[in-house]
């Protein structure tokens, strides 16, 4: 089900959204978040760091698949780019960040889709016009 569709015209807009939308987030959450190479998925992470207090800054995992963050809940930021499919994620021992509790934000999570859990939120984020704008539409699936 569709929670929420907005707009945002800048990558400040789209951050302080993140920031926002990491109050709703419970212990255990998992957010896919899923756009195109450049969309924000970095921006809406760091957003959401931000609003779970957590105190440094958070970047982009690519190089380390994921980095673990201490805040009102911890926060685990994963990176798919580099993975190509279910079994890799599983075979690097990933998916154990599903029952870590916190919250598990997964860049790329269509990569591994047969793995998400049905109890999650997909924050799917589409380029605008002009290119700072942003198109984002959280759904939540539930069991």
């Amino acid at each position: 089900m569709i929670i929420e569709k907005l707009l945002t015209h800048s990558t400040e807009e789209t951050e302080q959204w993140a920031e926002r939308f990491a109050q709703r987030l419970q212990d255990g959450d998992v957010a896919a978040l899923r756009g195109e190479l450049g969309a924000g998925k970095t921006v809406i992470a760091r957003g959401i760091g931000r609003g779970l207090g957590v105190r440094e800054q958070v970047i982009s995992p690519t190089f380390n698949y994921v980095l673990e963050y201490e805040g009102r809940l911890p926060l685990f930021h994963a990176d798919l780019y580099r993975i190509d499919d279910a079994a890799q994620f599983v075979a690097l021992g990933l998916e154990e960040y599903f029952h870590r509790g916190g919250i598990f934000l997964i860049e790329w999570a269509e990569r591994i889709e047969s793995l998400l859990p049905k109890n999650r939120y997909d924050v799917l984020l589409e380029l605008g016009d002009p290119g700072n704008e942003r198109r984002i539409t959280v759904t939540k699936h539930s069991l």
